[in-house]
Formats: C-alpha cells, structure tokens, sequence
C-alpha cells in the first residue's frame, strides 16, 4: 500500500516513519484506549481520509486530526489519557474513623434522636467545620458499613400480638 501524505498537514516528522512507531505501539500495547487511537492515526497516516475514517469510527474529523497533529508534534505518548482526579475529598481519614466510632455511639450523647442523614449533616458541621449535604451523609453511612433500619410504627407482622395491635390502632387516628 502506498503511504500518501495527508493533504491539509505539513509534517515535522516522516509520516512514514510514523507510521511503523504506531504500527508497534498497537502491537505493544495494553491500554485499549490509547491502542484506539493509535490504530486511527496510523490509519490516517496509511492515505486513508479523515472523513471517510470519520464516518467508519464515530469520532469526528477534527478530533482525528487533532490526534495527528498531538503526534506529530508531541509524540505517541500524547495520545494517552489524562488520569481524572475528580474532585478531593472533604473528609480525612482520621475525620471518617472519629465518625464511625460517633456513629457507633448512642445519638443522645451528641443531641439527636437518631443516626440519619440530617443529624449526621449537622453532626460533621460542628465537629469538623465541614458542609456535607443529607444525600452525602447517607452515602458516607453507607461507606462506613452502617445500614438504614427504619422503626416499626406498630407491632410486627412476623410476630403477631393481636391485643398489641389492636391497641395500637385504637391510638392512632385515621383523618
């Protein structure tokens, strides 16, 4: 197959030359992503166009051409990805394990009922000067190994107490 130079792009390197580095990088390579791109830049450099690749691929034909151009002028290790740090946490470790041994504990002791998201919210708040919203505290309970177990309101199905229940009924008013 003859290796035709890509009209819209004057090379700093041999395409050619190119070409058989990206040719071994997909042979050695375990990073499918990166392997991906590779392989759609050696085809781009093998004469095929950017538009009927762009059609075949799903990516567009600027993106193609834009990993080109990132080759040729940074090498192959520039078509690799980013690691996404993603937002930092707000927590430390040490803050977490001093949660978990609060949680642990009786919820009186700091002024609530019950363990739940709002009073874990309000909990962190004062303690360590951290806003975590309700939704995030229910994460976290969960992160912590801890699981929501809702109270009865009345005696249990499983062991039925006709009087116990009937008693209950006769307190609570259906409006």
């Amino acid at each position: 197959m003859e290796v035709v130079a890509m009209r819209t792009r004057q090379f700093i390197h041999d395409p050619q030359e190119l070409l058989s580095q990206g040719k071994a990088l997909v042979k050695d390579n375990s990073d499918i992503k990166f392997a991906y791109r590779v392989t759609m830049v050696n085809l781009l450099l093998g004469g095929m166009s950017a538009k009927e690749l762009a059609e075949h691929c799903g990516d567009g034909e600027t993106t193609l051409m834009s990993w080109v151009k990132k080759v040729d002028e940074n090498g192959w290790d520039s078509l690799r990805a980013k690691k996404q740090t993603g937002q930092p946490r707000r927590l430390t470790d040490e803050q977490i394990a001093k949660l978990k041994e609060n949680v642990s504990s009786n919820p009186n002791n700091f002024g609530f009922n019950v363990w739940d998201g709002p009073s874990l919210s309000k909990h962190i708040k004062d303690t360590f000067d951290v806003e975590l919203g309700v939704r995030a505290c229910q994460k976290l309970f969960h992160k912590m190994g801890f699981a929501l177990i809702r109270p009865q309101t009345y005696p249990s199905l499983e062991n039925p107490d006709d009087e116990a229940r009937d008693a209950f009924k006769k307190t609570v008013r259906i409006e």
